[in-house]
């Protein structure tokens, strides 16, 4: 009610003034000044004006009042910071034009810009709302659908503005300039609410002239323009990005309201899945409004229209909309800092971008800075870049030797896939420099962790480049995800990336397969019969170690083969058949002995004590690990020292000397955290803390008992059960203190 008496209070001194000017210019007669003619129409102006949003405030919707927005009949979610930028943008104290409102396609520009346009009225924050678009977009059962209208100049939208304010002289005018002096002139003294709407479509030069023209807007006159492209400057500049989560969740609940067979199939889909299908739209909401409609109007379920969402390929009326138009325009610079911004699966600093690319970095700026203003990149915080979910599922299909994208309106569309095999080798040569076998590697295992992510995905491109299992499509593939794979196991066993490493591991004895590569088959077996080993599965630690026994028989590599006979010595010990272990164990050691292969050697050393140990035989255990343990000292192998003091201090527990095994476990536990050897640092924490416990000092044992089972439970550990129950123990000796 305030506002409307203030606007009241401002109408009664306008038209108290207005009547003055008409007054004084009775006075004159006929010889009226042009000076007061001039005055008297921007008063008579104002008056309108005010009237109008004076109308809007009090509920009325006068017939004078220039407004053809569109019918608003569409679902809207969220947004609610962007609105607010926008109506700030809009407001009388703002002295900039307006807002431009750009993003990729579909992401709910003109739906942003509606809604801000129908709060401001509800506002009453002007007394004319005119929106004209340069094309229109809609879904139909069909798929995406637009239509480009003739307004494809600054001129056009002029005469379309001229007539929504009922201007029908300056619609008349032959002359462009003068048009769009005339509209400025007719502007002045009202408060009127311009609407551009998809200036994408129009050439730069029309883009520029209409950012020439609202800059020229008399105030208290507004604008909002919309555009998948960056147009000139203005107050206010919004990225539209992608909606919440929680948004979009509402998105669908409410297309779900109007769709009865829509709302059946999101109430019987598992929150996992829509949550799939927010990641795989990006938050996009004509992406989301698409899948959807593929529910309700063609019977799929949210599955099968998640997964045509994801290929682009079989999708070319969204993914034509969304992209087809900006890559027509890219250059070859642009194609390759797309194909490499693909790969990078977190966003990417110009520098990482320039050496993974072997483009200079000016080369790199120019084009992200045109990719920004196409809105095929992001730029983010820290100038960094990054890639929409779309883009990158729209990029990926159309680089060649992936999905081809044939189908109209993607037909034609191509990035060299060159440029794509150059980043991913950029990815496995920054893998095998920071994840070597060498003995200090682990000092380099966080660049690796900080990088793990894109890491993952290299690997996962690289699984589906070589078409393995089955037809093998890229040998160069295959051969770099062998090289991946082995430059990151022993990151992946010391940070306790067990699950990612069974997959990889996986992949990479199917490369070394499809290679003819038996070594590196045989590799790949064994690192999945480590961890099936380190998690007690037996039957799969043995049908692991038959694949790498099969593998290392087809090479000619000794070593090999006596590694692969000490495996199967492990796979007979978890069978407890003594003798057969104990033979293999054996056999290995003097092979490596005869090799003078002291690293292997000291492994199989260890792994005769662990037996002996298992038999009750303790002296000839220690002599075993105190054997293997002068030989990873004099090698300067930290990791298996650590293994070898771990296995003392067990045995010292197993002869009833804690104190002894103190020291034991102390030095297994400072190597591991040197390391970030997970599992080792399990070991040495659930030792110390029996240790603790045969001392009665319970409650110092249980963090220790604790910080073990967190890590065991992570990596799914052979001992996982034990730690359980050590944990159990210590909290009921703690409480009966």
């Amino acid at each position: 009610m305030d506002n409307q008496e203030a606007l009241q209070r401002t109408l009664n001194r306008a038209r108290r003034a207005l009547q003055i000017l008409e007054e004084e210019k009775a006075s004159y007669g006929i010889r009226v000044p042009v000076d007061l003619v001039i005055e008297l129409e921007e008063k008579q102006k104002e008056v309108t004006s005010l009237e109008a949003r004076l109308s809007q405030l009090q509920g009325k919707r006068p017939e004078s009042l220039p407004d053809n927005l569109p019918r608003y009949n569409d679902v809207f979610v969220g947004r609610k910071q962007e609105i607010a930028r926008c109506l700030e943008a809009l407001s009388p104290e703002e002295r900039g034009w307006g807002v431009t409102i750009d993003g990729i396609g579909g992401m709910g520009k003109t739906a942003l810009a509606l809604e801000v346009a129908h709060l401001a009225r509800k506002e009453a924050l002007f007394d004319a709302y005119l929106f004209v678009s340069a094309k229109t977009t809609w879904l139909s059962a069909e798929g995406v659908r637009e239509e480009t209208l003739a307004l494809s100049s600054l001129d056009s939208f002029c005469r379309e503005f001229a007539k929504g304010l009922g201007q029908t002289d300056i619609v008349k005018m032959t002359d462009a300039t003068e048009r769009r002096r005339a509209l400025l002139d007719a502007l002045r003294g009202r408060r009127t609410l311009l609407i551009w709407d998809n200036l994408e479509t129009l050439n730069a030069e029309e883009r520029d002239m209409i950012a020439e023209f609202v800059r020229k807007l008399p105030t208290p006159n507004k604008a909002i323009i919309t555009s998948r492209r960056r147009t000139g400057e203005s107050a206010v500049t919004i990225r539209l990005d992608r909606l919440l989560e929680a948004e979009a969740l509402e998105l669908m609940t409410e297309k779900g309201r109007s769709h009865p067979r829509l709302a059946q199939e999101l109430n019987a889909t598992k929150p996992e899945i829509l949550t799939a299908l927010y990641e795989a739209s990006g938050g996009n909401p004509l992406a989301l409004d698409w899948t959807l409609g593929q529910v309700a109007d063609k019977g799929y379920s949210i599955s099968v229209a998640l997964e045509r969402l994801r290929n682009a390929a079989k999708s070319p009326d969204l993914y034509g909309f969304l992209f087809a138009d900006a890559a027509q325009t890219l250059s070859g610079n642009d194609r390759t800092v797309l194909c490499a911004l693909v790969v990078f699966l977190t966003p990417a600093k110009t520098s990482a971008l320039a050496d993974a690319t072997d483009l200079a970095i000016t080369e790199i700026q120019v084009s992200l800075e045109r990719l920004v203003t196409l809105s095929l990149v992001n730029d983010l915080d820290g100038e960094r870049f990054g890639l929409h979910p779309l883009t990158r599922t729209y990029i990926l299909a159309a680089v060649d030797g992936t999905d081809t994208v044939g189908t109209a309106p993607l037909s034609g569309i191509r990035f060299d896939s060159a440029a794509q095999r150059k980043v991913l080798r950029y990815w496995v040569d920054f893998a095998q420099k920071y994840g070597s076998e060498d003995k200090n590697a682990y000092q380099t295992h966080d660049k690796l962790e900080a990088e793990w992510q894109n890491l993952e995905g290299v690997a996962t491109t690289l699984w589906e480049m070589a078409g393995i299992p089955g037809t093998q499509k890229d040998q160069q593939a295959a051969q770099m995800l062998i090289d991946l794979e082995n430059a990151l196991s022993n990151f992946l066993r010391f940070r306790g990336y067990w699950d990612e490493w069974v997959r990889l591991a996986e992949w990479r004895y199917q490369a070394g397969k499809a290679l003819d590569q038996w070594s590196d088959a045989g590799w790949g077996a064994y690192h999945l019969a480590w961890i099936h080993c380190q998690r007690a599965d037996t039957d799969r630690t043995a049908s692991s170690a038959d694949q790498m026994k099969e593998m290392m028989e087809q090479g000619d590599n000794s070593e090999d083969k006596a590694f692969s006979t000490r495996v199967q010595g492990v796979v007979a010990e978890q069978r407890q058949d003594w003798a057969e272990a104990e033979r293999l164990y054996q056999e290995a050691l003097v092979i490596y002995r005869k090799l003078g292969n002291e690293k292997r050697e000291a492994i199989v050393l260890t792994d005769l004590g662990r037996f002996a140990r298992s038999q009750g035989q303790y002296d000839r255990a220690e002599s075993y690990f105190k054997q293997g343990l002068v030989i990873e000292e004099k090698l300067g192998n930290k990791e298996k020292q650590a293994d070898s003091y771990g296995h003392l201090g067990l045995l010292a527990l197993n002869r009833n000397r804690p104190t002894e095994a103190r020291p034991l476990y102390q030095r297994e536990l400072a190597l591991a955290q040197e390391l970030g050897q997970q599992n080792s640092v399990a070991h040495a924490q659930s030792g110390l803390a029996r240790v603790l416990e045969e001392e009665g000092r319970y409650a110092e044992a249980l963090p220790l008992a604790q910080a073990a089972l967190e890590i065991r439970e992570r990596l799914r550990s052979r001992n996982l059960d034990f730690s359980r129950q050590l944990v159990e123990r210590l909290q009921r000796k703690v409480g009966m203190e």
